[in-house]
């Protein structure tokens, strides 16, 4: 399916972000795109370089490839205007009930959408980069930086650890809760690391996904338990096998709740600079 590709357009230089910002939520390879989609390696990468014009089939064979929709690839998602655009691409993430929901929502007098504001808030399992990626991406994007497990621990005066030993996980979860209400409540623009278990709290998690633009940083088990590692945690070492069992069965216990947030990243995919630039052209796409 290769062709011969003009000189780029401001709309191939954008094609092409959008391309391997998708790539990269996949979790695909070049190599691996290049197979599903029947376009040679070399000319996929000459497309995610921006130095060529794509053909309508070959940016359908992409998409499928990617399984997404073929205007998450088009500038502006083949509108016109950039605020519509960022209505259509939410509403095709969305399962066809909640679309209907949605609509009817907005049809009731009243309503605008507007209460996510400008605040992004990480979500995943430890390990997945929501503090290291959080911390780079408000730098980058001027916004205040929060951990919500961290300003638990300040308001609590300890570590979470000893939170849980004295007065449980009830307790914890209170905190949470009045930690994140008061965030969300101060601050239209943030970057937020959400606890890695906040989708075991359905309300709070709701309450999450309405009030900012979530991003699911995931990783593979082996990136997980490496990076714990790395963090200064060797628990996991003293039984590995058990722990990467506990940890698969974890990722495949949450993997649907994670899934409700607006983008999904995979953070083993690529390296840290690579995979904060993708975070940051998709955040670009919501906010």
């Amino acid at each position: 399916m290769d062709e011969k590709h003009p000189p780029a357009s401001r709309g191939s230089t954008e094609i092409a972000q959008r391309i391997r910002a998708a790539r990269s939520r996949a979790g695909l390879s070049r190599k691996q795109l290049a197979a599903a989609s029947g376009a040679s390696e070399r000319y996929l990468a000459t497309l995610e370089a921006g130095s060529g014009n794509p053909s309508v089939d070959m940016v359908m064979a992409i998409a499928e490839a990617l399984n997404v929709p073929m205007a998450e690839l088009l500038p502006l998602g083949g509108e016109q205007d950039l605020v519509v655009s960022q209505a259509a691409a939410q509403l095709r993430r969305l399962p066809p009930d909640r679309v209907r929901e949605a609509l009817a929502w907005l049809g009731k007098p009243g309503q605008g959408g507007g209460d996510k504001a400008q605040r992004i808030a990480l979500v995943g399992l430890r390990g997945a980069g929501k503090t290291s990626l959080g911390k780079a991406l408000a730098e980058r994007v001027n916004m205040p930086f929060f951990e919500v497990s961290k300003e638990i621990e300040k308001r609590y005066g300890g570590a979470i650890s000893l939170l849980m030993e004295i007065n449980g996980p009830a307790a914890l979860q209170r905190y949470e809760a009045k930690v994140l209400e008061d965030i969300l409540g101060a601050n239209v623009r943030a970057v937020i690391a959400a606890p890695g278990a906040i989708v075991s709290a359905g309300p709070l998690y709701d309450r999450l996904l309405a009030m900012s633009w979530t991003v699911w940083l995931e990783a593979s088990p082996e990136d997980h338990m490496n990076r714990v590692v790395a963090q200064g945690d060797l628990r996991p070492m003293a039984g590995n096998r058990t722990a990467m069992n506990d940890l698969r069965s974890i990722l495949a216990a949450r993997e649907a709740d994670y899934a409700r947030a607006d983008i999904r990243i995979n953070t083993s995919a690529q390296d840290f600079a690579a995979t904060l630039d993708v975070l940051e052209q998709a955040v670009a796409s919501l906010v």
